[in-house]
């Protein structure tokens, strides 16, 4: 859709500071049916997401969805996040809500066959710390990039990040 729909849509979110149902859905079918297509569009959500003091429940895993499939389908090779795009992203998220960031973050992660370092230590330095564990309690939490999905990329994917 045209930018100047996305800024009217933006525009009259600030205004109440609230993204309500009815607000989403506009979103999702007149303003970005396609989803996000520029990097202008998915820093705009991003910023938006952060003015926002409430959004219809839906709207954080619109936002994430929306930013992964973005950055998933631009990348060259496809599902490849090589340096420049992780960067880009990080500097995105780093001024935006932890848990929103955290979330678009291990979504691409998860999402696509290869990711650059930059978007790893991201997710890695943003996860939640384990709490000690509790004398004689069976479970330790704990969370790595393993855990998140991180796997081998051997046979997978014709990315090549490091060159």
């Amino acid at each position: 859709m045209s930018r100047a729909s996305l800024r009217e849509f933006i525009s009259s979110v600030l205004v109440r500071k609230r993204l309500r149902f009815g607000d989403l859905r506009r979103l999702q079918r007149d303003v970005l049916p396609t989803g996000i297509a520029t990097r202008e569009e998915a820093e705009t959500l991003i910023t938006l997401d952060q003015a926002l003091s409430k959004a219809d429940v839906d709207w954080p895993a619109y936002l994430t969805t929306a930013v992964r499939d973005f950055v998933v389908s631009t990348s060259n090779p496809a599902g490849c996040v090589d340096g420049e795009t992780a960067a880009w992203l990080v500097s995105q998220l780093s001024s935006s809500q932890p848990r929103t960031a955290l979330a678009i973050a291990r979504e691409i992660v998860l999402e696509a066959n290869e990711v650059d370092e930059v978007l790893l230590s991201f997710v890695e330095s943003h996860r939640r710390k384990p709490k000690p564990s509790l004398p004689g309690s069976a479970f330790t939490p704990h969370e790595t990039l393993e855990a998140l999905g991180t796997r081998e990329q051997s046979g997978r994917n014709e990315c090549s990040l490091s060159a």
